[in-house]
């Protein structure tokens, strides 16, 4: 087990009781730690390989996921990657401007502020931003493993479209907007269901904008939402009766 895995008291049902986070910088590398749940991480922390056995790959979005089996807890260990076209030239590299800017610093401390709100989120665990050149950097970061959970987008593929709990998860949403939580890429894949309660995860580029701002933007998040919906299987009925009745849950009127 790599060093740093050692863990303290904390809980995944303890909210309201995250120790403040740890910053820890050497030449190169950035990490911040949730230290209730962890000490002092090294760099092999953020490494699968690492792990050896403890390690078990997973495909999700444009990349692999590990989940981690450490001693009582399980996390889940995301590398980030690129997107599009420029992912054929730096597939996990970045444009560096300063540590607190890197996406898995501003990941991990989003996380941190809705996880503290109450709000369902997986809780951050750990992150690290690893300088690869003057300019660019790579980084991972860690959070807890929800057990039991399904995405939306997977129970979709079933043909499922009826058992899905379509009001909680528009409830669910809203609880998002109304605290000021903007996520860049709301979609089926990012919704995880969990024994009848909604998590949503994936807030890679994600912003806290305030209970106060514009309500545009809230607006493109669910149209976001219902193109990846259009784009999963099922007839045009059943979307859009699924889709009245998230909007229901919402509170939203019917387009």
């Amino acid at each position: 087990m790599p060093l740093g895995a050692e863990h303290g008291k904390g809980s995944s049902t303890d909210y309201m009781t995250l120790d403040i986070q740890t910053i820890r910088e050497s030449p190169g590398r950035y990490v911040v730690f949730d230290k209730d749940l962890v000490l002092n991480p090294s760099r092999e922390f953020f490494q699968p390989e690492s792990w050896f056995d403890q390690a078990e790959p997973h495909v999700e979005g444009r990349g692999t996921v590990w989940r981690i089996n450490a001693g009582e807890q399980q996390w889940i260990l995301k590398h980030y990657l690129r997107g599009g076209l420029i992912s054929h030239l730096v597939s996990a590299r970045y444009f560096f401007t300063g540590y607190e800017r890197t996406r898995m610093a501003n990941e991990f401390s989003i996380l941190q502020k809705l996880y503290l709100a109450g709000l369902p989120v997986p809780r951050p665990v750990a992150a690290s931003a690893q300088r690869k050149s003057l300019l660019t950097y790579s980084g991972a970061l860690i959070t807890e493993y929800l057990p039991n959970s399904q995405s939306l987008a997977s129970l979709i593929r079933l043909g499922d479209w009826e058992s899905a709990p379509w009001e909680a998860i528009g409830k669910t949403i809203r609880r998002f907007h109304e605290y000021g939580a903007m996520h860049r890429d709301l979609n089926a894949s990012n919704i995880l269901l969990v024994e009848g309660c909604t998590y949503l995860i994936d807030f890679d580029k994600g912003k806290l904008v305030g209970r106060r701002s514009k309500a545009s933007w809230k607006q493109t998040n669910l149209r976001r939402l219902r193109r990846s919906l259009n784009k999963l299987s099922g007839s045009t009925a059943a979307i859009d009766s699924a889709w009245n009745r998230m909007l229901t849950g919402y509170g939203a009127e019917s387009e």
